[in-house]
């Protein structure tokens, strides 16, 4: 190449270049102390002072056919004859609560594994007849974690059906049964 033609090419200044490499090395830098932080921080801090505040305690408290507790009878069940009855539950309350049930056999004869529960909400003592929904299960370990909401001073009715399974052994023939049924409310957040 002639002389003439390198002078025709611009120069790039010395300054120049060495703006670009320095400004190249903050990025780099800068970029590399982010990744090492490791995330963001922030320090705040607020304070609010609360009024006064009353706590009262409320009354929770159950009825089962204007009872503490109540017994629904003997009753004669076959495997192809259920039995249901009614019986309420009333709440003497202040609160609104959600009630469930379980039920335990208070007696050991091998008749107990063949004899099973169903508790339905009905709307009446009427309306409480054998086959209706629900869930069935059998007496030791039977449990509804639902059986609605009762408000305050609220009385509801429910439908207890005692079936026997269509294999129990005739064997078993004249047992007697014995259970306890609980009604548990729990009282619901306000």
């Amino acid at each position: 190449m002639s002389a003439r033609h390198r002078q025709l090419q611009p120069r790039r200044p010395e300054r120049a270049r060495t703006l670009g490499w320095t400004g190249f090395l903050v990025a780099g830098a800068t970029l590399v102390g982010l990744s090492c932080a490791g995330g963001t921080y922030a320090l705040l801090s607020a304070t609010e002072e609360v009024p006064e505040a009353t706590i009262t305690a409320g009354t929770l408290d159950l009825r089962v056919n204007g009872s503490s507790s109540a017994a629904l009878g003997t009753w004669t069940v076959t495997p192809t004859t259920p039995v249901a009855r009614a019986f309420t539950v009333s709440s003497a309350s202040d609160v609104p609560s959600t009630l469930s049930a379980s039920a335990r056999a208070t007696t050991s004869q091998a008749i107990i594994g063949n004899t099973q529960l169903r508790i339905t909400p009905v709307a009446s003592a009427a309306a409480c007849t054998v086959g209706l929904s629900g869930p069935l299960g059998d007496v030791n370990g039977y449990s509804v974690s639902s059986l609605g909401r009762l408000a305050e001073t609220q009385t509801r009715t429910f439908c207890l059906e005692v079936r026997l399974k269509a294999g129990t052994p005739v064997t078993q023939s004249g047992q007697g049964v014995g259970f306890a049924l609980e009604v548990t409310a729990t009282q619901e957040a306000n």
